[in-house]
C-alpha cells in the first residue's frame, strides 16, 4: 500500500501481518480525498480504528497539520509509528494504542481539538459500529467550530467509513452531507448541526 499524493507520494506503508487491519484501499482513499480536497490542509485529524493508518498518513502528506491515530492492536500501532518514523512526522503525529472508547474518555474534555475525525470501525462486527453510534455524541464536541462555518464556508467533518450495507444511525447533532460508495465501503460525511452551539 502507498502514499497516493503530497510530499509522500508513492511511498510504501508498513502494514500489520495477517489479518490484524482491513486496509482503507486505494479507491476508497482517493475518494475520501477528492471530497476532502483543500479542507484537509492545516487541518487537525482524528483518525479512529487507524489500522495501518493510512487515512492519517495520507492527510498529513497532503497538509494537515496533524493527526492522532487510535488503534488498540498492538501491531498495527507498531506499523503506524514506523510509518510516521520513516516519513519524519514524529512532531505532527501522535498514535494512542487504547480503544476507542477509552479514547474518547481521555478526550472528552478537549473541546474543540480536530477539524476533520475519519473513523473506520471493522466491518465484521456490528456491535463496534453500534459502540461508535452510542459515542458520537463527544465526537461532535471534539470538532472545532462546532455549530458554525469556517472561513472557507464548510465546518467541521466526521467521515464515517462502513460496509454499503450497514445503516449508520447518528445521534441528531449530526446531518449527513453526502455519501459515496467505492467497492464494497461506502463513506458517509457528517457535519454538526447548526443548532449545536
Amino acid at each position: 500500500m502507498r502514499i497516493l499524493a503530497g510530499e509522500a507520494r508513492g511511498r510504501v506503508l508498513h502494514s500489520p501481518t495477517g489479518r490484524v487491519t482491513r486496509p482503507t484501499d486505494s479507491r476508497s482513499r482517493e475518494a475520501l480525498f477528492n471530497i476532502l480536497g483543500e479542507r484537509v490542509v492545516s487541518a487537525r485529524i482524528l483518525d479512529l480504528y487507524a489500522g495501518t493508518g493510512a487515512i492519517g498518513l495520507e492527510a498529513l502528506s497532503r497538509g494537515a497539520e496533524s493527526c492522532v491515530f487510535v488503534d488498540q492492536n498492538i501491531a498495527a500501532a507498531n506499523a503506524i509509528r514506523a510509518n510516521i518514523k520513516m516519513c519524519s512526522w514524529q512532531e505532527n503525529a501522535q498514535v494512542w494504542q487504547t480503544s476507542v472508547k477509552s479514547a474518547l474518555h481521555r478526550m472528552q474534555d478537549q473541546v474543540g481539538q480536530f477539524e476533520i475525525i475519519f473513523a473506520d470501525p471493522p466491518f465484521t462486527d456490528a456491535r463496534i459500529l453500534e459502540e461508535l453510534e452510542r459515542r458520537v455524541d463527544t465526537l461532535s464536541a471534539l470538532l472545532h467550530n462546532v455549530g458554525e462555518l469556517s472561513a472557507e464556508g464548510s465546518s467541521a467533518l466526521l467521515v464515517v467509513q462502513h460496509h454499503f450495507k450497514a445503516k449508520v444511525d447518528l445521534s441528531p447533532q449530526f446531518v449527513l452531507q453526502k455519501s459515496r460508495r467505492a467497492g464494497e465501503s461506502l463513506l458517509s460525511f457528517f457535519e454538526v448541526s447548526p443548532e449545536v452551539s
